[in-house]
């Protein structure tokens, strides 16, 4: 139903009814989360600071290895790529944006525990390790991403790495790359 809200283009107030319908049932549901991140973002009804803003009021109560913690890599990824977006000078200083305190901090943390066996126990896992591989990538981090493309096991998913071209290409560059 949350789809369909937002394909429709439907009032906020119907949006957020449904939101709130939905983590009543299920607190932490990946899909849900990253639904609301995409409808809050500057490609639909908001902008890069209101998914920002709502990334950040879930931190401080969402447990780290949630289903849907990764809606804050997402939300990096976002500011990531609208950056490189704009072109230019922009572009071309996008992955200092991996250096800033906050998004530096969480992709330490992330790298640490994320590749560990079962630290995640949702469907998504190889999802949510793929998003940390292409991330650690972008932010020069190869050594960091060497231990999360093993983890991962040439389990590629389409996103995030059709962003820079044909999936499997780029997946294996980047892999080769930090070996």
């Amino acid at each position: 139903m949350l789809g369909i809200a937002r394909l429709e283009r439907a009032h906020r107030r119907e949006v957020f009814a449904i939101w709130d319908e939905i983590v009543a049932r299920d607190r932490w549901h990946r899909e849900a989360y990253f639904s609301m991140l995409h409808y809050l973002g500057p490609q639909e009804s908001g902008s890069l600071g209101r998914a920002i803003e709502f990334v950040d009021s879930l931190l401080t109560r969402m447990p780290p290895n949630a289903p849907c913690a990764a809606v804050e890599l997402e939300v990096h990824l976002m500011r990531y790529h609208s950056a490189k977006a704009r072109g230019g000078a922009e572009a071309l200083l996008a992955r200092d944006q991996w250096d800033s305190t906050q998004t530096a901090q969480f992709l330490v943390r992330a790298q640490a525990t994320w590749p560990r066996p079962a630290f995640f126990s949702h469907a998504a896992a190889v999802s949510d390790l793929n998003l940390l591989a292409y991330a650690l990538t972008a932010a020069g981090r190869l050594r960091g991403a060497a231990p999360v493309f093993e983890a991962v096991g040439g389990r590629v998913t389409s996103w995030p790495w059709r962003y820079e071209g044909d999936p499997l290409t780029v997946f294996e560059s980047a892999r080769n790359k930090a070996r």
